[in-house]
């Protein structure tokens, strides 16, 4: 009797544990399952995919903590999204930014002076960039701008590095700063984890592209005066230009009519001076920059439009006023004589802050109607909310009339 209790005691411990070793086995297993589909969701969850402007599809593994920026000129792109340190996650940089722009370099040299301590890689425009290069900053992306991915095609960079496993993904404030310019600033909030930087600087900046667009969609054909854009004027040989895109395309849009769109075939070309002399246009919006180091064929000191960061109101209206005197027969165009010959900072044509150029096109194009926005002023207000270095320079100029 005593035996055969002890036996059923037994039976039932047996079976009690059964069931306790049954249920830590379930909870090992579905513990295991959990962490298991926990990992999976952190690793879908750090996953960035997105597409590029050329409608490419971009993923990798996990944000990128490693990016390159092909385009130096980028800068003002990062400077917005993050203005105190506009060079976090950087690790290489083209060389265009300080070939370029040298007046914004000094100053960002001042304000973030680990700038000068990063890897260049070269120029992707040039064509002087390697893939060793590149792999051996070791980048999670690359971004380059649409002109720098096309040339890159050309030359047969873009198979390399596809070969290489690099990945990269293409941006465009250039060619179409219209259609591409906050789409690439997405493109830029998504690469560097800043979304919400890129969305704030997007409202501003399709508020002031809608507004223009709105008084110019009250004008009349008539209304519209015809526009000549004078690229680089003086840099190189007359006459640059570009066929409703890029600067151009902001002259369109403001209510001008650009004379290039009936000569340029492709997307920038050349006038021949003759040709914007027979056209006459009524306005001219010649781009310019800090290039006091740059040098003719024959190593002399050319003439420019003064402007940039480093530029006083004196250099700025001197060098305006001398612009046409180093093309032959300027002098006679009504847009000289009239004082409708305008400079504009360069780097407007390759920035976000494009939209202040469309602004004061506009504003010179049809003063009557903007005479309620002071243009350098939003300048000074963009600079100080979205950039690095302070907005202090020229960046708009005005010659005077013949006989003033």
């Amino acid at each position: 009797m005593s035996f055969s209790r002890s036996r059923r005691r037994f039976a039932g411990l047996v079976a009690v544990a059964a069931l306790a070793v049954s249920g830590l086995t379930a909870c090992g297993t579905e513990t295991a399952e959990t962490t298991s589909e926990q990992s999976t969701s952190t690793t879908q969850a750090a996953a960035l995919t997105f597409t590029d402007i050329t409608g490419r599809n971009i993923s990798l593994p996990a944000a990128p903590e490693r990016i390159l920026l092909g385009e130096g000129r980028s800068v003002f792109a990062t400077g917005i999204l993050d203005k105190s340190n506009p060079l976090d996650k950087v690790v290489g940089i083209g060389t265009d930014l300080k070939d370029n722009v040298p007046d914004y370099m000094a100053q960002l040299e001042q304000t973030n002076p680990e700038v000068k301590d990063l890897p260049e890689v070269g120029g992707f425009m040039k064509g002087d960039v390697t893939v060793e290069n590149l792999l051996s900053l070791k980048p999670d992306i690359i971004l380059l701008s649409l002109d720098e991915y096309q040339a890159s095609e050309k030359t047969g960079l873009i198979d390399s590095m596809e070969k290489a496993g690099l990945t990269y993904a293409v941006t465009d404030f250039r060619a179409k700063p219209l259609e591409n310019t906050t789409r690439s600033m997405e493109i830029f909030g998504t690469v560097f984890g800043k979304e919400k930087e890129a969305a704030a600087f997007n409202k501003d900046w399709q508020e002031t592209v809608d507004l223009v667009k709105g008084r110019s969609a009250k004008l009349k054909d008539e209304d519209k005066p015809t526009a000549f854009v004078w690229r680089a004027a003086g840099l190189s040989d007359c006459c640059q230009t570009w066929n409703d895109s890029n600067i151009s395309q902001l002259v369109n849009v403001a209510g001008g009519k650009n004379i290039g769109d009936a000569v340029i075939e492709g997307e920038s070309g050349a006038m021949t001076p003759e040709k914007v002399i027979s056209d006459n246009p009524d306005e001219i919006f010649a781009t310019g920059g800090e290039w006091s180091a740059k040098r003719n064929k024959e190593g002399n000191p050319v003439g420019y439009a003064a402007l940039g960061y480093r530029i006083s109101d004196e250099d700025a209206q001197v060098s305006v006023n001398n612009l046409p005197k180093g093309q032959k027969g300027f002098d006679t165009l009504s847009a000289v004589k009239g004082g409708q010959l305008h400079g504009l900072w360069h780097q407007f044509y390759n920035s976000p802050f494009n939209y202040l150029a469309l602004l004061q096109i506009a504003a010179w194009l049809h003063p009557e109607d903007y005479s309620d926005i002071d243009v350098p002023a939003e300048w000074m207000k963009a600079q100080e909310k979205y950039s690095p270095v302070s907005g202090e320079g020229v960046f708009f100029s005005t010659s005077t009339p013949a006989g003033e």
